[in-house]
């Protein structure tokens, strides 16, 4: 079996999101990069699709933009992906665009 790559990690993240997975969205990230996604705002928004932006690596990490479609409009993350024991989690996600519906 292959190993995930950053940006498989970022889809999946995205994916569990749309799909209401929230026990795979929070395993795919480390405690600090989960406080930092209660922070960016509000967690009702229903997300319905997605777009991975551009990617950019720094050091060992890889930043994707996210534009995350929810039913207040779109919210833009930027979210930071490290390889941790083998597998790639989000380890920072911060908000780059307006809050959806502002």
């Amino acid at each position: 079996m292959s190993q995930q790559s950053a940006e498989e990690a970022a889809h999946a993240q995205a994916r569990a999101l749309i799909a209401g997975d929230f026990g795979t969205a929070i395993r795919g990230m480390t405690p600090e990069a989960l406080a930092r996604a209660m922070a960016v705002g509000n967690t009702t928004w229903t997300v319905t699709g997605y777009e991975l932006g551009a990617r950019e690596r720094d050091g060992d990490d890889y930043m994707f933009d996210v534009a995350l479609q929810t039913d207040l409009g779109t919210l833009t993350l930027r979210e930071r992906f490290r390889q941790i024991d083998g597998q790639w989690k989000m380890v920072d996600i911060e908000r780059v665009g307006p809050l959806p519906g502002a």
